[in-house]
Parts: C-alpha cells; sequence; structure tokens
C-alpha cells in the first residue's frame, strides 16, 4: 500500500526534468553563441579578416576539446569506427559549413539579410522532423515558431536592407541548411558518441576545411598578432588574446557543447528554436560591450522571440505532446 507521504517524497518525473535540464542547456548555448558576434568583431575591427576570426575560432576550441578528450577518452576511437560518416559530416556541415556559407552571403548582401537567411534553419528542422521523421509539430509549437520568425524579422529588420542578389541567396541558403544540419545530426535516434567527442571531431574537421579554404585562396585568411589597432570590449582593450580566448572558449567550446547536451533532452525542433534566442543575445552583448544599441523595434523583436521560445515549452505531465 502506498501511503499519502510515500506519494509525497515520489521522484519528480524523469522525462519533465530531462526537459527543464535541457531547456537550461539550450539557453546557454544559445547566449554563449550570441556573445561570438562582439568577440568576433573586436578582433575584426583591429585588422583581423573574417575567415582568419572563424579559423581561430574553431582551431583554437578543437585544440581546447581535442586535450579534454585526450584526458577524459570517452570512446573515440568506439565512436570514429561506428560514427565516422556522421562525424565527418558534423564538422564540414555544423562547423565549418555554417560560418563559411554566412562569410560568403555577406559579401553580396547586408549582415541583417544575411542573417535573416541563415536562421531560416529551425523552419528547416522542422520540416524535416515533420516530413522525414514523421513527427509532426503540435499547434503550440507551429505558433512559437511563426511568433518566434516574425520577432526576428523585426531584430534583423530586412526591410532596411537591398535586392538580394542570386549568389546571396544561395549563400545565404546554404547556411541555413548547414545551421539545420547542427541540430539534426546532434539530435540523431539511438547515436552512441558522447558530445564531447561529437564536439572535438567536428571542429578538427572544421578546422581543416576552414583552413584549406584560405590556403587555396577561396577565403582571405588574415590573423596578425598584435593586431593592426586595439581589441575593444566595453570601452577597455582587452588585448587580442583575451578577445580571441572568450571567443573560443565561451562563444565556441561552452556554445556547443551545451547546445548537444540541450538537443539531445529536447530534440532538434524545440531546440532549433530556442537558439533564436542568440539573436537577442548578440543584440545586448552589442550593446554592452560594443555600444551598439538597439533599436525599440529590435527590443519589440527580441520579446517576440522569447515568447516564441516560450510557446514550444512541453505541456504538464499527463497532456504531453506525442
Amino acid at each position: 500500500m502506498t501511503t499519502g507521504g510515500d506519494a509525497a517524497h515520489r521522484p519528480a518525473d524523469p522525462a519533465g526534468r530531462a526537459t527543464q535540464v535541457g531547456l537550461v542547456f539550450a539557453v546557454a548555448s544559445a547566449v554563449s553563441f550570441g556573445l561570438s558576434g562582439p568577440f568576433a568583431k573586436a578582433l575584426i575591427d583591429a585588422g583581423w579578416s573574417s575567415a582568419g576570426a572563424a579559423l581561430v575560432r574553431i582551431g583554437g576550441s578543437a585544440v581546447v576539446v581535442l586535450v579534454l578528450l585526450a584526458v577524459t577518452r570517452p570512446g573515440v576511437l568506439a565512436a570514429l569506427r561506428s560514427d565516422a560518416p556522421a562525424l565527418l559530416l558534423y564538422g564540414l556541415m555544423a562547423m565549418a559549413g555554417v560560418q563559411v556559407a554566412f562569410f560568403n552571403a555577406v559579401r553580396y548582401m547586408p549582415v541583417s539579410i544575411a542573417l535573416l537567411l541563415e536562421y531560416l534553419g529551425p523552419v528547416l528542422v522542422i520540416a524535416w522532423v515533420w516530413v522525414v521523421r514523421r513527427q509532426p509539430p503540435s499547434g503550440r509549437t507551429l505558433v512559437g515558431a511563426a511568433v518566434a520568425i516574425a520577432g526576428l524579422l523585426l531584430v534583423v529588420q530586412i526591410w532596411s536592407g537591398t535586392a538580394v542578389p542570386p549568389a546571396g541567396l544561395a549563400w545565404g541558403l546554404a547556411a541555413a541548411v548547414c545551421q539545420a544540419s547542427y541540430f539534426l545530426l546532434a539530435d540523431r535516434a539511438g547515436a552512441a558518441t558522447p558530445p564531447l567527442v561529437l564536439a572535438g571531431t567536428g571542429m578538427a574537421v572544421g578546422t581543416v576545411v576552414v583552413a584549406v579554404l584560405g590556403l587555396t585562396g577561396l577565403l582571405p585568411l588574415v590573423v596578425t598578432t598584435p593586431p593592426d589597432g586595439p581589441v575593444v570590449l566595453a570601452g577597455v582593450d582587452v588585448g587580442w588574446v583575451v578577445a580571441a580566448g572568450l571567443l573560443v572558449l565561451v562563444s565556441t567550446v561552452v556554445a556547443y557543447l551545451t547546445g548537444v547536451l540541450a538537443i539531445r533532452r529536447i530534440g532538434a525542433a524545440r531546440g532549433s528554436l530556442v537558439a533564436l534566442l542568440e539573436v537577442v543575445a548578440s543584440a545586448v552583448a552589442s550593446w554592452l560591450l560594443l555600444g551598439e544599441v538597439p533599436a525599440a523595434i529590435q527590443l519589440a523583436g527580441g520579446a517576440l522571440i522569447l515568447l516564441g521560445v516560450a510557446l514550444t515549452r512541453s505541456r504538464p505531465a499527463g497532456l504531453a505532446e506525442p
């Protein structure tokens, strides 16, 4: 017989607990990714090229994570033997592909439009899960996606740009596909590859890809140490070592690891929507670190993104979505 006291001390629903932890990881990942813009821009303003900052970001992160792998040894060889194609694809698309495609997109169009095209990724994730995995999203998730994307439109202010050239459109859509692959590859059903192995091998592959593109001249690689000018964050010259360290450790290592941990708890569809918070985090960080004050309409867009993400939260126990 179960007494009232036993019921009162019954453990919480494991699925609900996993969802809560996953959402915390997802928010941490989005905020960490959002900080990458100000950190990278400080280096670029000091004389680095965008591709140079990307190479240092991925390459430095690969070194950090590979050292962690050497210490912890969470079945790296076993993962490489059983999951090599997916790991290669993750490094090619989720690491190198997103940044290379985005950098090429901004050559043809304003950054705001390129960012909007890249953030079609969550829409592609929901469509993939719906059509390929035959897991239709709930009405609540669809409403949340629509609200979040409407907020994204306000944040990036697409109407302030010019006509989109075909080449820029192609690169922007490629960035969206690569971003969607990040969520889908991290959310593969039954994947036994530990998150640290997935991130580490992906970063190593991404580093090689960006380096090859730079050496062949397809991407300009400029990394000057010391840089040509000051590396300013929050009005203070912090130096390239601090800025690059934050870009590597916070905006890449922490961002990717927490992102993978989140996706494996809350799924690719919801994880991709929570990732829209990156836009809000980037706007706030740019305000505090670079002095770029967001417009009122951008603040309203950020509020809509937050509302959209909140709408994707799962229902109480007993009313769980399929």
